[in-house]
């Protein structure tokens, strides 16, 4: 839906003009010097003095050498999953900033000037036109070019124009004209990869001062940001796909974010600006996407795929696409203003390109807040429920989603990350701080159901066996559930998360092996941060009630076998593939289990995750239960929240019957009752593009949003569309059916 405010745009796209091209070069140099910014205000006097430090430290004698290289640089590794000399352009642009920006000490420093000039003539050596391309192409067609570009569009007239020419061919030689082409190496740029492409056009025509490549840019970029079912990038339901349908809001979608944000600033008033729909499109990926998938600091990490590897991974493209956004007048821009707001209150630094509008943001007294709510990714078989003061989600695959990828020998513990992983965190730096990812226990992911045949976490990836993985979404509560059928493994179960006020429902159903390993629910896998936090456990080891540590509940209605350790891990990053640091790491952790056994069939589990909960709250739950477990088998699982009367189904096949409701087809229905009657929400797990399927329930109604195809005295059959997944809401009122007086 297109909810932004065309006639209040502030990056109004006109026909292109010959002055469009200064413009865009203006705006570019304004960009990265901070032009415009209150330079008294604490976040930019932090920014300049950052920035003139880290250009010291990089040109400081010794490391950066005569000859224009860097003595910590290996110029002849070859690109794999990274590259020692990418490092050298990346040092570049930030002493090409110092140069150029006002207000610190290096401002149009003559003897800096004449470094950069040395480090970019050597260029030539690593990246010139006599070195042919090997390894990862990425490195040569966008990576390099995304520092060097700008580098000479800031040092353009200030260099040797021999210097600067050889690196605008060499540029050249490596991208061709044209965003959409592969340039000299690497494929068709699809996704982020042609927003990279794009940026590193638009850098080219502006060296090249020719506009002729401004407006392909602009096409390219006006395609990409386009939702579209069938190419990478965003999503119909606002997530973000790359390498296939894998889930990429905060990895690629993260990094695409922050550059389409910066595009539209660089090409504001000018022709080459975002068409309207683009433009309305992006915006409502940035409130209904990035947004929704960050917490504190951090992305969630369903979304990252195989980044969850990298040490340095955090929510800082999701901040800038946010801040950048934050200029756009929409409809959205005060979600978008207020997520930003929340996000700076622990955000530290920032480079001088966003210090100015974070700036803005803080000074102008919008509110700062994160969304609250239940939001149901159907392209993407991600769940995502937020509550002030906690964050949860659900990744789930199908055959029409992938699970985190291994890609460049990253990610090699990751095959468990989309078998129902709970991402449960009451702030958003509990896995991220003090290295923690290492030291996890990779084969007992939360919430997973897994099969622990000794290889449980290894680098397999790739596309489901089962068709049915969704959910619906009320906008504040939801339902989730997939069938499981663990990569690699040997045995298959039903899952569903019933996701209320303050609760979540888990449950685990028809669990059954072939083979003699154990099958573990991993309730959840906490590292503790406090050292003297301790876990509560009210029954016995057979038969626990209850839970608790560092405020989250765990609630079994039916006292359940849970077993718990706790547990100094340690491990290395090197372990899971992001990195050769062999350090290890080491985090207190505490594991919440059921051990199903070996061969089980037809197991079942069912337990309430409580994120702010009490000692008093579970011990109030246990006298009387908030909620009650209506079905958990093959057929059906189904829960009711006893406080609302709401009702959760999760039909997995045709023959489940709860209260009434039944379903001629695999289908998810939340009802919740009204003042005026029944809430409905219904979809199709199996996410089919096209026909129906009926659902019966209970009683005698008439309905809005959807037909009704019979109506008893008993019951009311409706027909819900199956629309590739997506919730379909039905107003449901009580109807009178009229019964005919006999003749006599």
């Amino acid at each position: 839906m297109r909810r932004l405010l065309l006639g209040l745009l502030v990056l109004v796209a006109t026909s292109a003009s010959a002055a469009d091209i200064d413009l865009v070069r203006q705006n570019y140099i304004g960009y990265y010097t901070g032009a415009g910014a209150d330079v008294a205000a604490p976040r930019m006097k932090d920014a300049l003095a950052s920035l003139e430090a880290e250009a010291r430290n990089d040109v400081r004698p010794g490391f950066l050498l005569s000859n224009g290289s860097w003595s910590d640089l290996n110029y002849s590794e070859t690109p794999s999953g990274t590259w020692s000399p990418w490092e050298h352009s990346k040092r570049l642009i930030v002493m090409a900033k110092a140069y150029r920006t006002p207000g610190q000490g290096l401002y149009h420093d003559q003897t800096l000037r004449g470094q950069i000039e040395a480090a970019l003539s050597y260029t030539g050596v690593y990246y010139g036109m006599s070195s042919l391309p090997t390894g990862n192409w990425w490195f040569w067609t966008i990576g390099v070019p995304l520092d060097l570009g700008p580098t000479l569009v800031l040092m353009r007239g200030d260099i040797d124009p021999t210097v600067y020419n050889n690196c605008v061919q060499e540029i050249y030689f490596r991208i061709g004209s044209s965003p959409t082409s592969r340039g000299i190496v690497g494929p068709v740029p699809t996704g982020e990869n042609l927003a990279w492409s794009c940026f590193t056009h638009l850098t080219l025509g502006l060296l090249k001062d020719d506009a002729s490549m401004l407006a392909p840019v602009r096409d390219a970029m006006a395609g990409v940001t386009m939702a579209s079912a069938t190419v990478e990038g965003i999503k119909p339901d606002a997530s973000f796909q790359q390498h296939g349908a894998q889930l990429y809001t905060g990895g690629y979608g993260g990094s695409f974010a922050n550059d389409v944000a910066q595009y539209t600033l660089l090409t504001r008033g000018t022709g080459y600006a975002l068409t309207p729909g683009s433009l309305a499109s992006f915006i409502d990926y940035l409130a209904d996407g990035v947004i929704w998938s960050l917490y504190g600091n951090y992305f969630d990490v369903s979304v990252i795929s195989r980044e969850v590897a990298r040490p340095s991974t955090s929510g800082f493209n999701g901040l800038a696409a946010l801040l950048q956004g934050s200029t756009v007048i929409s409809l959205r821009q005060r979600e978008i203003q207020s997520a930003a707001a929340k996000l700076l209150q622990t955000w530290g630094g920032l480079p001088i390109e966003l210090a100015g509008l974070a700036t803005n943001i803080e000074q102008s007294g919008v509110a700062a807040a994160w969304p609250s709510g239940h939001r149901q990714y159907w392209m993407s078989d991600y769940a995502v429920h937020r509550r002030d003061g906690w964050f949860a989600s659900v990744k789930m695959f199908s055959t029409r989603t992938k699970s985190g990828e291994n890609t460049n020998n990253e990610n090699l513990l990751g095959s468990r990350q989309s078998d129902g992983r709970l991402y449960l965190v009451r702030d958003g730096d509990t896995y991220y701080t003090r290295n923690v990812w290492p030291a996890l226990d990779w084969t007992r992911l939360p919430g997973i159901t897994v099969e622990q045949n000794g290889n449980a976490a290894n680098d397999t990836y790739g596309y489901g066996s089962n068709r049915f993985a969704g959910g619906v979404s009320d906008g504040w509560n939801g339902i989730a559930a997939m069938q499981l059928a663990p990569l690699g493994a040997h045995m298959t179960a039903n899952k569903s998360w019933f996701f209320f006020d303050d609760a979540i429902v888990c449950l685990a159903g028809a669990i059954t092996s072939t083979d003699s390993n154990h099958v573990e629910t991993i309730v959840n896998q906490w590292p503790v941060r406090d050292s003297s936090s301790q876990l509560l456990v009210d029954g016995t080891p057979a038969a626990t009630r209850w839970a608790l540590l560092d405020g989250i509940g765990y609630f079994f209605p039916t006292p359940a076998p849970l077993l718990t350790k706790r547990e100094t891990r340690s491990g290395t990053w090197a372990a899971l593939g992001g990195s050769t640091d062999t350090t290890p790491y080491s985090a207190d952790v505490v594991t919440l289990w059921i051990d199903h056994g070996p061969m089980p069939m037809d197991a079942s589990t069912a337990y309430v995750i409580a994120p702010n909960a009490t000692a008093d709250t579970l011990r109030a739950w246990s006298a009387n239960p908030p909620v009650s477990i209506v079905a958990n088998n093959y057929d059906v699982a189904a829960v009711r929240d006893l406080r609302t009367n709401a009702l959760g189904i999760v039909f997995f096949t045709t023959y489940g019957n709860v209260n009434g409701y039944t379903a001629d087809a695999p289908a998810i229905v939340y009802a919740v009752s009204t003042a005026s009657g029944l809430s409905l929400h219904v979809a199709d797990p199996t996410a089919n593009s096209s026909g129906v399927l009926h659902v019966t329930v209970p009683g005698t109604w008439s309905a809005a949003g959807a037909n009704v195809v019979s109506a008893t005295s008993r019951a009311t059959t409706l027909e819900i569309p199956r629309n590739s997944g997506q919730t379909t809401d039905v107003a449901l009122t009580p109807l009178i059916i009229r019964r005919r007086a006999a003749r006599h």
